[in-house]
């Protein structure tokens, strides 16, 4: 008992003189509850809709599905959009949906011609395209009884009165997408992202700890040749492990895509060139294996929840987006979601490309300048 009395002792005062040990324990896990807590609580927001009549006589009936839509459904109505302006709106993002009824005048309806719904939707996330879907089809019953109350006065005739015919249109994607299609782009990035991070770190820590690092300061070699080596070094086996990536998500699992290959290729390299970097000047903080561990769910966990992996950035709270804007990860997900799915040519994504170089020239500058010769 008093060996292993010695040799817990021993482990307990180890993890206890280990700050960052301690941190990853006991700060790291609230840290991440209290970002899912908000996270989660804002997704609660209302989809953003508009209600148009195409005709002047479906005005009252467009005035009663705009109040039920409010009353009964997660939706915010907004006014003050034409027909002619739908599409334009929706790609800007100024809605989300738009509803024109047609044929839905109250005589129409009384004489038993079935109304038109035609729904328009932004369609590049098939997650928020269900769910307004179902919060619209919580109306529905409720309008049908709104309208038979205004128009008959007998239950004999009630059944005149049909649901109304909905047709969809999209924007972006269509029936064939589906969530899979939407959390492709995002995971392509995250999966590469994150093995680039973690290979080149432990590398990096290895070089140090078997004294290459040490040999290679006292040569004629710059930092900057040192990094550049490496990095073109790693570099095939990162661009081999991009392709064999996107090679099984695109023609193995099928998933669809609207993009150049060329272009997703160029996000994919410019994104890991920039987490390769990473992991160089994140290793220098390390003093083995395990530290270098500690710095997944501190550096790579927080871009999963924050940069629109599994939820969408606009519904973040305002803090969390500005957090979520300083994130490499966010861009390359905006990035490689406009190209697959809505079918952007490079130039419309030449801001996300900027941030993703931005991203890489400062990393690439950051591991420079925290280069060691050792592990001490």
């Amino acid at each position: 008992m008093r060996r292993i009395a010695a040799l817990a002792n021993r482990i307990f005062w180890q993890f206890l003189r280990d700050r960052r040990t301690l941190v990853l324990i006991f700060v790291v896990p609230v840290v991440i509850m209290y970002l899912l807590t908000l996270l989660l609580r804002a997704q609660s927001q209302p989809f953003r809709v508009s209600v148009i009549a195409g005709e002047k006589e479906s005005e009252m009936v467009r005035d009663i599905l705009a109040e039920l839509l409010v009353q009964y459904a997660r939706i915010e109505i907004i006014d003050g959009i034409k027909e002619p302006e739908i599409m334009k709106a929706l790609q800007e993002g100024g809605i989300q949906s738009a509803i024109v009824l047609r044929s839905a005048g109250m005589e129409k309806l009384k004489a038993g011609e079935r109304a038109k719904m035609e729904v328009f939707l932004e369609g590049s996330d098939p997650i928020v395209t269900r769910g307004f879907l179902l919060e619209l089809q919580r109306t529905q019953k409720p309008l049908l009884d709104t309208i038979r109350g205004l128009i008959f006065l007998s239950a004999d005739n009630l059944e005149l009165i049909a649901p109304p015919e909905i047709s969809l249109r999209f924007l972006y994607g269509g029936r064939d997408f589906d969530e899979t299609d939407y959390l492709a782009p995002p995971v392509i990035a995250f999966v590469a992202f994150f093995f680039v991070f973690l290979l080149t770190a432990v590398s990096f820590l290895r070089e140090r700890s078997q004294g290459t690092m040490e040999r290679l300061m006292a040569s004629p070699l710059t930092r900057l040749e040192i990094i550049i080596g490496y990095l073109s070094g790693f570099l095939p086996f990162v661009l081999a492990q991009t392709g064999i990536i996107l090679f099984c998500v695109l023609y193995v699992l099928k998933i669809h895509y609207l993009g150049n290959l060329g272009s997703i290729l160029l996000v994919e390299l410019i994104l890991v060139i920039g987490a390769s970097n990473m992991g160089m000047f994140f290793s220098s903080f390390a003093k083995n294996e395990f530290q270098v561990a500690q710095f997944v769910p501190l550096v790579i966990l927080p871009q999963v929840l924050l940069s629109g992996v599994l939820w969408s950035v606009e519904t973040m709270p305002k803090a969390l987006q500005y957090l979520a804007y300083a994130l490499p990860l966010t861009y390359a997900n905006f990035a490689l979601r406009k190209l697959m799915i809505k079918g952007f040519s490079l130039y419309q994504v030449l801001p996300e490309l900027l941030a993703l170089l931005a991203f890489a020239l400062l990393m690439i500058a950051g591991s420079m300048v925290s280069i060691r010769r050792s592990l001490y």
